[in-house]
């Protein structure tokens, strides 16, 4: 979605069809008259006619302006008439500002009036521009379309979290307890469950690849990527070097070694016993309880609280599907290009964390990013309707955001945390607004809206009664009123500006 950009003025083309639905008016501080046609994939043409002497009051305001920084001989800046002026400097710059500001003010003052929310800045074709007369011009838009929601209630769906087991509280605390566990290095030979330090290299087809791994750690109990590489292991002792032939998976990572037998070399440097810390009340102190007894409830809570969010997206995913399936929308395509805009920035932004190029990202994908964007637009038009879906079902239901809410939420980001300046752009704080509101919104839908409905599922997963929320705001915050999408009123611009003086010299003649 474009942002805070101006419309696009063109010189005159050929007369535009004549257009449905006419406005015209006789209010006396209403100065122009208008026709409105909407037009297939969300898009509205205005036909606009201002009044010839708002169209002079608006060159008289050009000028007020431009004198002021006038050098004219015998007249202080801002003194000199506007004759003299014109003869001085020339006329058609102060047309191209009243022009310029006309279109401005009444595209604002006709949405405004037809309830028109727009998507983008328009693109204008003044079709008569001459001083003394009416100025006349073509807006074309694309709006907000109209959403036809269905029953949106009638999913039922509702967050059903799957209890946990004790057998996963025992699972998550072993891991701990592996995650503090002591290498020993022993001289014997390894055996199941031993920890190794190698260095692995592999050749296929005769060619050395580059090195799988130097002074790696290998769990011999564990499950990798490749099958048989831990058991080829077993037995070896520090200082050996082993000689080995391995099937690379189907599904292997690589695509190019898929399906494929390597020789493998490892060099084993150490073989160590993997000693695990006694299960007691000293252990839950190094991970941040008291007692053996807290730990299990600590354990429990989280896992509880994990099983929670996986139902609770789960239902949220549902429900989604139903808003869509049930909602009927045009989605305007500038609408699918931005989605599609944000999905390649943000692979952008992980590529760059992963220290590669673009160039190189997509070398590796075997894949030009117009391949990739067309793999993406399924995507991007989903997440274009939904965002245009829940928009409409949050103004049913009446569902907005407080601005402690907001506050609250803008404090815990970490970029606000880092810049405090950050987030006071109007768009940002707009989406990240939008993007709470549909969270509560989906939450109420699914049965979440109050702070007892969450704590009642988690302890039902198996949670602690104490179960910790986060803070809720108070009753009675004035609530924030999303903003819709759209772009900004339009404001002048240099091409716009160009585009008026060439048509004022198309029209005026050598």
């Amino acid at each position: 979605m474009t942002t805070e950009q101006p419309p696009n003025i063109v010189r005159p083309g050929p007369a535009s069809p004549a257009p449905a639905e006419p406005h015209s008016t006789d209010a006396p501080a209403r100065s122009f008259t208008h026709t409105i046609e909407r037009k297939p994939g969300s898009i509205v043409l205005m036909n606009v006619e201002v009044d010839a002497d708002r169209f002079e009051r608006a060159s008289e305001r050009a000028f007020q302006k431009h004198v002021q920084h006038a050098k004219i001989p015998g007249f202080r800046p801002g003194k000199a008439p506007r004759a003299l002026y014109e003869r001085t400097y020339g006329a058609e710059h102060l047309w191209e500002d009243a022009a310029a500001d006309v279109v401005d003010e009444t595209f604002k003052e006709i949405a405004d009036l037809e309830r028109i929310e727009w998507l983008d800045r328009p693109e204008v074709e003044v079709t008569q521009l001459e001083p003394g007369k009416p100025l006349k011009y073509a807006a074309t838009v694309t709006v907000r379309p109209d959403v036809t929601l269905g029953d949106h209630r009638a999913a039922g769906v509702t967050v059903q979290p799957t209890p946990i087991t004790d057998e996963q509280v025992e699972q998550t605390i072993a891991g701990m307890r592996e995650h503090h566990a002591e290498l020993k290095p022993v001289e014997r030979a390894a055996e199941k469950n031993d920890v190794l330090t190698i260095d692995l290299d592999v050749t296929l087809d005769g060619k050395p690849m580059p090195p799988m791994g130097r002074n790696a750690h290998l769990e011999l109990g564990r499950d990798y990527a490749i099958p048989g590489l831990a058991d080829a292991l077993v037995g070896t002792k520090a200082g050996d070097e082993t000689q080995f032939e391995l099937a690379f998976p189907e599904d292997y990572a690589d695509e190019d070694l898929r399906a494929k037998t390597g020789a493998f070399t490892a060099k084993v440097s150490q073989v160590a016993e993997k000693i695990l810390p006694p299960l007691d009340d000293d252990f839950a102190k190094t991970v941040g309880v008291a007692t053996l007894a807290e730990l299990d409830k600590a354990v429990r809570g989280e896992l509880a609280h994990a099983a929670f969010h996986e139902a609770r997206d789960d239902a949220a995913e549902k429900l989604l599907a139903h808003l869509l399936a049930s909602s009927t929308v045009e989605v305007p395509e500038i609408l699918v290009a931005d989605e599609l805009d944000h999905l390649i920035a943000d692979l952008k932004a992980r590529v760059k964390e992963r220290g590669l190029s673009w160039e190189q990202f997509l070398l590796q994908a075997r894949k030009t990013e117009d391949e990739i964007r067309a793999d993406w637009r399924a995507t991007a038009e989903r997440r274009a309707k939904s965002l245009l879906v829940l928009d409409a079902v949050a103004k049913q239901e009446n569902v907005t955001i407080s601005s402690t809410e907001l506050a609250q939420e803008v404090a815990l980001t970490p970029l606000a945390q880092q810049d405090p300046n950050a987030l006071r752009n109007p768009a940002v704080l707009g989406a990240l607004a939008r993007s709470m509101r549909n969270r509560k919104l989906v939450d109420k839908l699914i049965g979440l809206d109050t702070p007892d409905a969450e704590r009642e599922l988690i302890v039902a997963a198996g949670g602690p009664e104490d179960v910790d929320l986060p803070h809720q705001e108070p009753a009675g915050e004035q609530a924030i009123i999303v903003p819709p999408v759209q772009a900004p009123v339009p404001e002048k611009t240099l091409e716009g500006r160009e585009a008026i003086r060439a048509l004022l010299k198309e029209q005026s003649g050598p």
